[in-house]
């Protein structure tokens, strides 16, 4: 795996920070960088206790719906201040993932009479959804913030903020980072109705998106998420955000050795689309084969890659990108032009990395950096390894680091293409404004030879 996702909608913070600390330490075992992503758990709500610790919900019948934390026989408590509030005549309420649903037929001062639409049985604590329903819930809830100053500090590479319904949500999880003193990308999970209304702004104010498609599925019909997920792949890319497509990827592995054709072809079309990552959720949190489910997922994403390159048209620089855009892509075009085996990138920020990963070259790209966190962060980026490279004094000696580093771990052969993109004067970020194409072997004669 290239990150760890943390779910912090269930667990304690020592329990977060050992799990952190696992990750840290096994990363340094097999000597890879891991990243780690904070997945703020976000205001869910959910059902309250029932007498008897359920209720059975019959297809066809009517029932009362409360709020609070405990119901009375015969009803159903929901865990929502504002319910009574924002509920009107008509609208839906989807129970446990959607397997049982509501209508409501009427409000009235302490409850609302809702018809079971499809009915079941419900357990304490179920998750609750109202479909295509603006709620006056705040995103970021007092829970949500105690655990993003704890994941902070912890260091954690990533933030995804959950219930994202515009981009003033991300803006403002960006400026409680910033406060704490970190410069960490916030996720943008996409997940809400408001939130696929509003996709350009979101995108545009976040550094990544992830797509939900857990409730996604909840809150539109399924025919709809696919559509919905290769629209918000296509606006990242447009917009040069990475993204992250997620939920029930290898669901069947979660009890069983292999996955269904279905989901191995599920998975092969999120990296058909564009998608920079996908993630397992309960195969690897809860499931009997976590370390199967990770290697499958990455030979069928693997397969799909390989796949492509022979197919895929050559990139086409986008028109009005600034220097450090345009360098990327024609980084992409040179590699395929001259038959190159890497893109070397030298980067301080990772953001030369990210944007020649957005121009989908047909070679694999090697992002150097003497930064650990930076090179965590790497691994998000489509089609990138991350490498150590300690910091140069100017281009040549960084350009016979690079080489040093291909020939000793046996990445490069004298003679093979490179294309190496960097910024002029060395050392100073963001400045993506020189690429050269050359040959190992002659690297170090670059500064010699002009």
């Amino acid at each position: 795996m290239d990150v760890a996702r943390l779910n912090f909608s269930h667990g304690t913070h020592e329990e977060h920070r050992e799990l952190i600390e696992n990750v840290r330490a096994a990363s340094g075992r097999v000597g890879k960088p891991v990243g780690i992503l904070q997945d703020l758990s976000g205001p869910k709500i959910r059902t309250g206790d029932f007498p008897r610790g359920g209720f059975v919900a019959e297809t066809g019948s009517t029932v009362r719906v409360t709020e609070g934390t405990r119901a009375e026989p015969g009803a159903i408590p929901i865990e929502y201040p504002n319910l009574l509030d924002d509920l009107v005549r008509g609208d839906r309420i989807l129970l446990d993932d959607g397997r049982v649903g509501l209508s409501v037929l009427a409000i009235h001062p302490d409850h609302a009479e809702c018809r079971v639409e499809s009915g079941g049985t419900l357990r304490d604590g179920a998750g609750v959804h109202f479909p295509r329903k603006a709620l006056s819930l705040a995103t970021l809830t007092d829970k949500d913030r105690e655990d993003l100053a704890f994941g902070l500090a912890a260091g954690v590479d990533f933030v995804a903020l959950s219930f994202v319904r515009k981009a003033d949500d991300v803006r403002q999880a960006k400026q409680l980072a910033r406060d704490a003193g970190r410069d960490v990308p916030i996720v943008a999970k996409i997940e809400r109705p408001e939130a696929v209304e509003a996709l350009e702004e979101v995108a545009a104010a976040a550094d990544g998106l992830m797509v939900a498609r857990g409730d996604l599925g909840v809150e539109f019909p399924p025919e709809q998420v696919p559509v919905i997920q290769r629209r918000i792949l296509a606006i990242a890319h447009r917009l040069g955000r990475p993204t992250i497509v997620a939920t029930e990827m290898l669901q069947s592995m979660v009890r069983s050795p292999r996955p269904t054709r279905a989901e191995a072809s599920d998975v092969a079309t999120a990296v058909f689309d564009g998608a920079d990552a996908v993630m397992l959720s309960g195969e690897t949190a809860t499931g009997l084969y976590p370390v199967e489910s990770v290697r499958m997922m990455d030979r069928i994403a693997r397969a799909a890659e390989e796949s492509r390159v022979s197919d895929a048209p050559p990139p086409e620089v986008p028109v009005g990108v600034g220097t450090a855009e345009a360098i990327a892509w024609t980084a992409s075009m040179l590699a395929g032009a001259t038959g190159a085996r890497w893109i070397c990138v030298f980067t301080l920020s990772g953001t030369t990395a990210r944007l020649v990963s957005m121009a989908r070259p047909p070679v694999p790209v090697i992002g150097f950096s003497p930064d650990e966190g930076i090179r965590r962060r790497l691994q998000l980026y489509r089609g990138v390894t991350p490498h150590l490279l300690a910091p140069a004094r100017d281009m040549d000696e960084m350009v016979v680091r690079v080489e040093e580093s291909l020939r000793s771990e046996g990445l490069a052969l004298a003679g093979d293409r490179v294309v190496v993109v960097f910024g002029a004067p060395v050392g100073v970020t963001g400045r993506t404004n020189a690429l050269r194409v050359l040959e190992v072997g002659e690297l170090a004669n670059w500064g010699k030879s002009g």
